[in-house]
């Protein structure tokens, strides 16, 4: 009985931060699409709420102090949040989470009644701080990571450019699976593709943070200048993103992506990164447009969680700092025409 008593608040506690986790399928399926590059914010809401509330609630129930007195309210919060989500965007494969969404609130709130003091406490007083720490931060990240997406998922692009076809465009394309960045450089596009063209690891670099990705190991460093060398490429070309056998070839020989499209001054499009666009403005500027599908209309609850939670933000982190190094660049060059 002891044993079993120990082992209850660490299953439920996983349960509801799994399941917390797992209520990302809902944005990764579009459940608050509303239009091509316009969501329902009240959908927003409510998918943000369940992740958040769950995730608060099993931290809690596993022993993370600030997070104690929240266990009940958050985790009845999600649920009805998740239910409210689930119900606007049904999906009959995704039954078992309506099933947890309405059993583990009554679960946490049993817990919460039924516990004794030592059931909501960590069993080595040493590591009591460790989990607090360690507990809030994972909670911080998956709140940026919530609170951001509905910002950064369309940062910089304008709702008629969603609506448009681009080179790379999946047929049939569905916008509310995409993600789409956009920059307005004064540059013209015939300036801008020599930075572009010549992006890879081996070449010149991605002119983003440079030290964050050595930081991970990539031998990688950003170029300030057009070199003529790196400006050829053609469709079947791999854009390398690390060196030839990067941390022992656990992402393949030589991680990168293949060109499936060029144009010259105007689209490079990646397989499995997007399409990397520059529409010229018609006054002598040029938007920078990169669209990307992310996710399928199937995504599986445990994948969603992984892609929503683990690569998203930190993509947009670097993907922005990238279009804004082009931007400078370009903008650069022009200036040193004139």
């Amino acid at each position: 009985m002891i044993i079993l008593r120990r082992l209850a608040p660490v299953v439920l506690g996983i349960a509801l931060v799994l399941h917390g986790l797992a209520n990302t399928v809902l944005p990764l399926r579009g459940a608050d699409a509303a239009a091509p590059g316009a969501w329902f914010p009240p959908v927003t809401a409510l998918w943000v709420l369940a992740i958040l509330g769950f995730v608060a609630a099993g931290l809690g129930v596993l022993g993370v102090r600030p997070l104690r007195r929240l266990i009940m309210p958050a985790s009845l919060m999600a649920g009805v949040a998740a239910l409210g989500a689930q119900f606007w965007h049904p999906d009959t494969d995704l039954w078992p989470g309506v099933v947890l969404s309405a059993s583990l609130p009554l679960l946490a709130t049993l817990f919460v009644a039924s516990a004794r003091p030592g059931d909501m406490r960590t069993s080595h007083p040493r590591w009591r701080n460790t989990c607090d720490v360690v507990g809030v931060a994972l909670l911080a990240w998956i709140t940026a990571s919530a609170a951001l997406w509905p910002w950064h998922r369309e940062w910089g692009t304008k709702p008629v450019e969603w609506t448009m076809a681009l080179p790379g465009d999946h047929q049939p394309r569905t916008p509310a699976l995409e993600i789409m960045h956009g920059v307005t450089i004064d540059a013209p596009p015939e300036a801008v593709w020599p930075w572009l063209v010549q992006i890879g690891q081996d070449r010149a670099g991605f002119y983003s943070y440079s030290w964050l990705e050595r930081a991970f190991g990539v031998q990688i460093a950003n170029a300030d200048a057009i070199h003529l060398e790196w400006q050829f490429r053609q469709v079947g070309d791999r854009v390398h993103a690390t060196q030839q056998g990067y941390l022992g070839g656990i992402f393949g020989e030589r991680p990168g992506w293949v060109i499936d499209r060029l144009q010259p001054d105007r689209a490079l499009v990646l397989r499995e990164w997007g399409a990397f666009v520059l529409e010229p403005t018609g006054d002598g500027r040029t938007r920078f447009l990169i669209r990307s599908t992310i996710s399928h209309e199937r995504i599986p609850a445990w994948l969603a969680a992984i892609n929503f939670t683990a690569f998203e933000l930190p993509h947009f982190i670097m993907q922005r700092r990238m279009m804004l190094g082009i931007k400078e660049r370009a903008e650069r060059t022009v200036a040193g025409r004139t």
